[in-house]
């Protein structure tokens, strides 16, 4: 009761805050659709439509198959999850996570495999990475490819953290013809474009709570803080809108009066938390198999090994 009545708070405050200024909000959300159709949905929907295929085609096996005993004495999971891995490496968030949902839905995982799946594959893919953060943002192709080493060797690191989770069980072996037989390439693109608008509405949510924090100059206290030990405000402003949303985060960090070396390692920092935004995207596949706390935990313990190997590599390079 108590948990409801402080998010119905804080939802009522947020009502009235568009009622107040609601062209802000307008143009708040406009920017955000902006971002979704530009970015995420030519990048992401037809992704979502052919691995959603793969999958219903049961051709991930010959796929995943190579990597049997890989996948299982590193991360005591089935070889299927290294297609879920690659896929994440390729495509971004939160392909990783729709994956891992859909075939635990079809029951080519367990509950604990998939739980042990989602610590290495909630990962950012290399055309965020190195083209929109490294070359886009921080003008250094170099930079980039740090931030992919970085990202995808803290993801494997992760995993090992969490391979002793729940007790191993006996997986489903796929059938070629089974799920060709129950899915359409119809069904395939429903489900792809729902998955798709349902990231397009958790984007504008994401992008109005951050103007709405930002407006109320909730995160000063924090900013001034930290500017009496040295840190500069708007390294924690562009810190903290990034811990919200991804992009907004990584934009600002590319623009601080800092070095090449620092804005790397923070970007880092921000592209592997991912940010609330892409942890309620991927959250909103996987509610039926592992807790928000338990999501954040692995979120954070994947940031903290992608920042080190970061700085570690940073500091040899720049």
């Amino acid at each position: 009761m108590k948990k409801n009545l402080i998010l119905s708070f804080f939802i009522s405050f947020i009502i009235i805050a568009i009622i107040v200024s609601p062209q802000k909000y307008i143009e708040v959300s406009m920017n955000a659709m902006q971002v979704w159709a530009k970015v995420l949905l030519p990048s992401l929907l037809p992704f979502f439509i052919f691995t959603k295929l793969l999958t219903s085609l049961g051709y991930v096996k010959s796929l995943s198959s190579c990597f049997q005993k890989v996948t299982y004495k590193l991360y005591k999971t089935p070889p299927i999850s290294s297609y879920v891995f690659l896929m994440s490496i390729l495509t971004g968030y939160p392909v990783g996570s729709k994956l891992t949902a859909d075939l635990y839905n079809n029951g080519f995982l367990t509950k604990q495999d998939a739980i042990k799946c989602i610590t290495f594959t909630s990962n950012s893919g290399p055309m965020f990475i190195v083209g929109s953060v490294g070359i886009g943002m921080l003008l250094n192709k170099t930079a980039g490819y740090i931030l992919l080493v970085s990202h995808i060797l803290g993801a494997l690191l992760n995993g090992l953290l969490y391979r002793k989770i729940g007790f191993n069980q006996p997986y489903k072996k796929i059938d070629n013809n089974l799920q060709a037989q129950e899915n359409s390439l119809s069904s395939c693109v429903m489900d792809s474009i729902f998955s798709i608008l349902l990231i397009g509405g958790i984007m504008i949510v994401a992008f109005i709570i951050i103007e709405m924090f930002n407006s109320i100059n909730i995160f000063s206290p924090i900013c001034y803080a930290l500017s009496k030990i040295g840190v500069d405000a708007n390294i924690t402003s562009s810190i903290t809108n990034g811990l919200f949303e991804i992009t907004k985060g990584c934009l600002e960090i590319s623009s601080l009066n800092c070095s090449l070396t620092a804005r790397t390692i923070m970007s880092c920092f921000i592209i592997s938390f991912g940010g609330f935004s892409t942890i309620l995207q991927a959250m909103a596949f996987l509610k039926n198999i592992v807790t928000y706390k338990f999501f954040v935990l692995q979120k954070t313990t994947h940031t903290i090994l992608s920042t080190i190997i970061c700085a570690i590599i940073c500091f040899i390079v720049f």
